[in-house]
């Protein structure tokens, strides 16, 4: 992180949007999904439509889900990594040669396992694609029981310690927050003079709390500055580790109105304002708008100061590891905080869930919106839907796209399309396509499991976690093989929104425009603080004219034509040489360039991807992976009627996977015989199926007839050789 000079300016500010539960208000079901008028509950048990299904988390060695030659373990053997002036990673003993990653978070007790299981799962974890892990929701775990909060409990540390040795024997690089979710004992509030409260006023106090920074120094001194006796290394001189963010999801303009927090804010407030370069600019008696500003300007260069601080302290004890903060919301004001850390970080979810009886408990709300289309009441274009989950056309990552700062890497640590939003499936494409298409630097599924248990074994109960949803679990599996391998091309053009001071602190959360977010499914696009725009990027200014029209368009084609989304129709189509990728609502038919997927009567997402040893592109492949991805729910999971917006119990093992069809019609390497077999989640072969061969005038083809659920069995996945 650089040097953070203070802002000095006139000033505006920002609108509050949170998206990680950020749901609109219901107003109609989607078309493909049941609906119902009255409140009859809708419990999911097997029948004509659900069939159980033999979930697995291992991965067969050598089969067709086996991308363990995506990874170069050991990680850091290329050294630390470093953020390039063009706004990549690489690392320090690999100079020119760019690196992206995909990852997955483990929360809680997944962090601890046992030797032997953490061997096991830094094996799985890599043979699944992924070169990365984010540890979080670990630190209150890891507290000394009865202790202070940062006094580290030796037992639980060294399980920890075991597993990152593990992960990076693996080849799986570190990101971690130094805090998340960690209590405090009474006296500790007692020292930041407050009455004990919760982890989200801490998360807005260290940048006017000297206590509270001591507080959260120790812990970070105590975490990383020991020798882990697995690596040799102290945490804070190891290169697996990558990503530090002092504080998760702190934002502190988001947290300023805390009852507890309003008054130091407002104190430090007033002593800032008497400094002399604001003075006169804002007079002690002034109270109108005048100071509004002002104070919402305060608000963010307070969160500048706590960063440097927090930096300078980190690099103090010897860290080597990048440095980002401010992970979480859109608004404008935070590009004054971003443009100085080492990378840029945010986090965005699909249709989050919402509890209305508050306390991450059942019931729990959804809207079951497509990503794609939204919300299929608003008949509305685009630009006049809500901004929001209600407004389709990839919201997620739509939304978060104008908050990368050109010239510095874009990371998102935390996604996820949420169970059990009928249409999740689509994140197996959208994802993927738009992340590439941004040219960002590294993802992480939030999360693959939040204990121990779950990531070893799997199950049905938690929320987020992939390892108990097997469509996601492969959908991640796709979107790791296609970013770490590059198959989808990143924009040519670029837009930069400029962040001027007078409008971004007007108010306190004020957004960038909604119109702007839509460039982002044409072109980059990102944001600069000042008037001038990054080299090789164009002004926002020079585009705005057409804001508008971009946004009430239903079609949008990247500038590389490799990707064209549908909003009215609501599919996705992703064209790239070694994979072609689908996402269709029932019924709905489109053509590729090797592919023709035509679909059944329920949603789909449907992949064809090149995982031939040597890298060829379809037309030439030997080896082909086949997703057909409908839905997948817990049996006796109960909603309170038909819509499927109101979970009342959440169900158990086993899986149950919808029913759905879909025919590929294959334009593959004539002159051999193809074969095709159903496979597991492991990629083992469980039967042979039928691929039907067609010569014609035009050329070779094959067509695959695929079934989610037949007589034989279930399945979600092919494997296609010659």
């Amino acid at each position: 992180m650089s040097n953070i000079p203070l802002l000095r300016a006139k000033i505006a500010c920002c609108h509050l949007l949170c998206l990680t539960s950020g749901i609109a208000p219901i107003m109609a079901a989607p078309s493909a999904l049941p609906v119902s008028s009255s409140r009859i509950p809708l419990q999911i048990a097997p029948d004509s439509t659900w069939a159980p299904y033999e979930h697995t988390l291992e991965i067969e060695p050598g089969g067709v889900f086996d991308f363990s030659a995506l990874i170069d373990a050991p990680a850091g053997k290329f050294g630390p990594l470093v953020a390039t002036p063009g706004g990549h990673f690489e690392f320090s003993g690999k100079p020119g040669s760019r690196v992206r990653f995909w990852g997955v978070n483990l929360c809680g007790t997944a962090n601890f396992p046992e030797r032997d299981e953490a061997d096991r799962l830094a094996a799985r974890l890599a043979r699944s694609g992924y070169n990365t892990v984010r540890l979080h929701h670990f630190d209150a775990l890891l507290v000394r029981k009865g202790g202070k909060s940062y006094e580290l409990d030796p037992a639980r540390l060294d399980r920890l310690d075991y597993f990152v040795g593990a992960l990076k024997k693996h080849g799986l690089y570190l990101n971690i927050d130094l805090y998340s979710e960690r209590g405090f004992r009474d006296d500790e509030w007692a020292e930041f003079g407050l009455k004990p409260s919760s982890k989200y006023v801490f998360k807005g106090l260290v940048p006017v709390s000297d206590a509270a920074f001591a507080t959260w120094a120790r812990y970070a001194k105590n975490l990383l500055a020991r020798r882990n006796p697995y690596t040799g290394l102290t945490w804070a001189e190891d290169p697996a580790l990558i990503g530090i963010c002092p504080i998760n999801e702190d934002s502190p303009y988001a947290r300023v109105h805390y009852g507890e927090l309003a008054p130091l804010y407002r104190r430090a407030f007033e002593a800032w304002r008497k400094l002399p370069e604001n003075a006169a600019a804002i007079p002690a008696g002034e109270t109108g708008e005048k100071e509004a500003v002002a104070y919402n300007r305060f608000v963010f260069e307070q969160c500048i100061r706590a960063d440097r601080r927090m930096a300078e302290y980190l690099r103090g004890i010897g860290v080597k590891a990048l440095l980002t903060g401010s992970n979480h919301r859109t608004v404008q004001g935070l590009a004054y905080a971003r443009e100085h850390y080492d990378y840029v970080d945010n986090h965005q979810y699909w249709d989050h869930p919402v509890f209305p009886k508050g306390g991450w408990r059942l019931p729990q709300a959804h809207t079951q919106f497509s990503a794609i289309r939204g919300d299929p009441a608003l008949t509305a274009a685009p630009a006049s839907r809500p901004y929001g989950p209600g407004a389709g056309a990839a919201f997620a990552p739509r939304a978060i796209m104008p908050t990368r700062v050109f010239g510095k890497p874009f990371t998102v640590t935390e996604f996820n399309y949420c169970r059990p939003n009928g249409y999740r499936a689509e994140g197996a494409v959208v994802m993927p396509a738009y992340a590439s298409l941004q040219d960002w630097d590294a993802l992480y599924n939030f999360q693959y499991a939040s204990s121990r248990k779950t990531a070893l074994e799997g199950g049905a109960d938690s929320r987020f976690s992939i390892a108990c949803d097997p469509v996601n679990l492969l959908a991640d599996r796709l979107g790791a093989l296609l970013f770490l391998r590059g198959d989808i091309a990143p924009a040519r053009g670029a837009v930069s929104y400029a962040v001027h001071p007078e409008e971004a602190f007007s108010e306190i959360g004020k957004p960038f425009p909604d119109g702007f977010s839509y460039w982002g499914l044409v072109k980059r696009i990102g944001s600069h603080t000042g008037d001038a725009a990054p080299l090789s990027v164009a002004a926002y200014a020079t585009t705005a004219a057409s804001e508008n029209s971009i946004a009430t368009q239903r079609r949008f084609v990247s500038d590389t034509g490799q990707i064209d989304m549908r909003t009215d129709a609501g599919t996705l189509r992703v064209v790239t040489p070694r994979s072609e990728l689908f996402s269709l609502p029932a019924g709905a038919s489109v053509k590729g360039e090797h592919v023709i997927a035509g679909n059944g009567p329920s949603f789909g997402a449907i992949a064809v991807v090149s995982v031939d040893p040597e890298s060829r592109p379809l037309a030439e492949s030997s080896r082909i992976l086949v997703l057909h991805l409908t839905d997948a729910l817990p049996s006796g999971m109960t909603f309170a009627d038909g819509d499927r917006r109101l979970v009342e119990v959440w169900g158990n093992l086993p899986h149950l996977v919808r029913r759905g069809s879909a025919t590929l019609d294959l334009k593959l390497a004539s002159g051999d015989a193809w074969r095709a077999w159903a496979v597991d989640a492991s990629g083992k072969r469980l039967r042979e199926v039928a691929l039907v061969h067609t010569v014609s005038a035009a050329g070779d083809s094959w067509q695959l007839r695929m079934e989610t659920v037949t007589p034989d069995g279930v399945q979600l996945a092919y494997e296609l050789v010659r």
